[in-house]
């Protein structure tokens, strides 16, 4: 890229200058670097590394130590004795560090812009699909340099306006599932949060989500569904079965409908145009990777964003490297869900692990595939078990779903017995809504 990129020399030697000369500045200036990138020259880098290493070393940190410890490899970058006494001889006030880091950090992040937008023009050009994932980091990119916050930090007396205001609103943060059993576990869910909901393959993950989805949509929210695993034709299918309340899912998947069944099925479908209109629910079964999946939450601002189900979001790299592109995936959902408000709920199978524990064990959360990555960022953690399927009628019940709370991060875990019948793809509060033939909603 034949372009001239956006730095200022005198700024990134002074900024360092004044932390040799001053090692306390270094914390003010620590949260600005994210990247070693952010200083342009090798040779700032190479002695920005050196003094946070020796800063973590408890080392004392003065032009002399630094000249005496130079290595081939830092000399080698541009790192000599020459640059460092050149750092400390025009040095700014120290009372304007961070405001040096600032536009330091600005510098950054226009290069990054610069780059971003080249890159969008050449996959654009040769209509890569990539092109969105590299779209959605630019739209972030921008808003970060309009803001040039990289600490993110607000005023206390903002904060408590905030919080305040939040709580006159009756607890603006939380979203209700529309189930009170599960309510009583956190509360709701969260805006800015994430909720994981694992479980076994035929264990009712996917009626679970579209349950809540339909109750959180009967209360006025907004959402959006990103289908990875069926198309949206089938995953309508479920959704009309769900709302008709009468219709049977594995009728209406072999297509066999009486004239009675062609009645409620008219009935669902109108339900379901007011319900999930365009201004309320979008759903999604081609978008392959985050960003383009990232994109669209951003231009539809929804409330809860399911996405069903993460391990098949299409990543770039090596397939030894999945736990470590879970991971990077899962912190990418978190931020979404702080920049855009929503809470996120992520379907997430379970590894084998869980297999050969025995046939009435409830999933734990080691059994999550790449657990260690998704358990940390996650607020809440759900694990869905269908006693039915493992044990027949020795077990609950065929109507009998259990709902394992495997972590709440601010809420007690612990299990509850739900209501289930997967043929018409609803989920009750308890078995006895099913017996006293409750309505859904």
């Amino acid at each position: 890229m034949d372009i001239v990129l956006p730095y200022d020399e005198s700024l990134e030697d002074s900024i360092l200058g004044q932390i040799i000369m001053e090692p306390d500045l270094y914390d003010e200036v620590a949260p600005f670097i994210t990247d070693l990138e952010v200083f342009y020259h090798t040779k700032a880098r190479a002695l920005w590394l050196k003094i946070s290493n020796m800063r973590k070393s408890r080392e004392h940190i003065d032009v002399v130590t630094l000249c005496s410890e130079i290595t081939k490899n830092e000399s080698n970058k541009g790192l000599t004795k020459f640059y460092i006494t050149y750092c400390i001889k025009d040095l700014g006030l120290s009372g304007n560090i961070k405001m040096y880091a600032t536009k330091l950090y600005e510098k950054y992040l226009m290069r990054k812009v610069i780059v971003a937008t080249y890159n969008i023009q050449g996959k654009a050009r040769d209509n890569n699909p990539e092109v969105y994932h590299v779209i959605n980091n630019a739209h972030t990119l921008l808003g970060e340099l309009l803001n040039v916050r990289p600490s993110s930090r607000q005023d206390i007396d903002e904060v408590i306006a905030e919080t305040v205001e939040s709580m006159k609103q009756d607890k603006s943060l939380l979203i209700s599932t529309g189930y009170e059993s599960l309510d009583r576990f956190a509360g709701g869910l969260t805006r800015g949060e994430i909720t994981i909901v694992g479980g076994r393959p035929g264990h009712g993950k996917t009626t679970m989500l579209i349950n809540m989805m339909s109750r959180i949509l009967e209360n006025g929210g907004r959402a959006m569904f990103f289908s990875r695993e069926l198309p949206n034709a089938e995953l309508l299918k479920k959704i009309i079965c769900l709302e008709s309340q009468h219709l049977s899912y594995g009728n209406v998947r072999k297509n066999i409908f009486t004239d009675s069944d062609h009645v409620k099925m008219n009935m669902a479908i109108d339900i379901i145009k007011k319900k999930y209109g365009k201004d309320k629910f979008l759903m999604f079964d081609s978008l392959k990777d985050f960003g383009a999946s990232s994109a669209e939450v951003k231009k539809f601002k929804p409330d809860v964003i399911f996405d069903d189900y993460i391990q098949l979001i299409a990543y770039a790299g090596k397939e030894d490297q999945r736990r470590l592109q879970i991971e990077e995936l899962v912190n990418n959902y978190k931020w979404l869900a702080k920049e855009t408000k929503a809470a996120v709920v992520l379907a997430s199978q379970l590894n084998r692990g869980v297999e050969h524990r025995g046939r009435t064990f409830l999933p734990q959360l080691s059994d999550l595939a790449e657990s260690g990555a998704i358990e940390q960022v996650a607020e809440n953690v759900f694990f869905t078990y269908y006693d039915y399927k493992v044990n027949g009628e020795d077990g609950k019940g065929k109507n009998v779903i259990t709902l394992s709370a495997g972590k709440v991060r601010y809420g007690d875990t612990g299990t509850v017995d739900m209501g289930y019948d997967g043929d018409r793809c609803k989920i009750y509060n308890n078995e006895k809504e099913i017996t006293d033939g409750l309505p859904f909603n």
